[in-house]
């Protein structure tokens, strides 16, 4: 919590918000579009197949309806999860420039970075590919978790819930990783060692994006900048403790 509340100071105060004027139209732009894509998505899914539909309900009825409506919010829970992954990349540009201030103001200096953008992208990917194929894995899990009578449910839950949330925060911290020079296995090696401290960031950002119009629009900022925060701390750490 204590990250977001530095990343607030940081973002109003240092100047951190002239910076992301562009990702913040390109984080408009996009909620936009998964809004509206999952609005004419569910008439054309539901369309599409209205002649299989048509034995069990009448065109208009409260079934077509219905199923629009579940079609509607499933594609727009999918754009939830995948929101904040979406938006890093839209901040990729403006990363290292935010990052630059953060540090003077944590450490009093800025580390020297020679990695391009495109370097910083294909890090991005990677971490990215990482969270899908842990998030499908994770899933698989607790659909065969759930065959286990009584406790298999309670169990999959009590594991995957944790990981999920760790998974889709581990991408607003390892840039600043890759930045200090730490390989993909080595940044993921040390944020796994942070398991909770990840988790517990992952969450409140989270939590940021469940409020309406401001937390979606600034969500992402919060979390990119708390991250950084969260990293710098990590990293200085594991100097003191090498």
């Amino acid at each position: 919590m204590s990250a977001y509340g530095d990343a607030h100071k940081f973002i109003w105060n240092k100047g951190i918000i002239k910076l992301i004027k562009i990702p913040l139209l390109l984080t408009l732009a996009y909620f936009s579009f998964i809004f509206f894509a999952a609005y004419f998505l569910s008439g054309f899914i539901i369309d599409f197949f209205q002649d299989l539909l048509g034995n069990f309900a009448s065109e208009g009825g409260w079934l077509e309806s219905f199923l629009k409506i579940l079609v509607f919010f499933l594609f727009a829970a999918f754009s939830f999860i995948t929101y904040r992954i979406v938006v890093l990349f839209l901040y990729s540009f403006s990363i290292d420039e935010i990052t630059d201030r953060v540090e003077v103001s944590v450490i009093g200096k800025k580390i020297e970075c020679q990695r391009t953008p495109r370097e910083l992208i294909k890090r991005m990917i990677v971490m990215a590919l990482i969270t899908i194929v842990g998030t499908v894995t994770l899933l698989l899990f607790e659909l065969f978790a759930n065959f286990i009578p009584l406790i298999g449910g309670l169990l999959a839950l009590i594991f995957v819930v944790p990981c999920e949330i760790y998974l889709t925060g581990i991408g607003f911290v390892d840039p600043y990783f890759d930045r200090v020079g730490l390989s993909g296995a080595e940044s993921f090696r040390v944020m796994r060692k942070h398991f909770f401290t990840i988790m517990v960031f992952s969450l409140v950002g989270g939590l940021i994006l469940l409020i309406p119009i401001v937390g979606w629009l600034l969500g992402p900022t919060y979390s990119i900048v708390a991250g950084i925060i969260i990293a710098i701390g990590i990293h200085k750490e594991n100097q003191v403790a090498e």
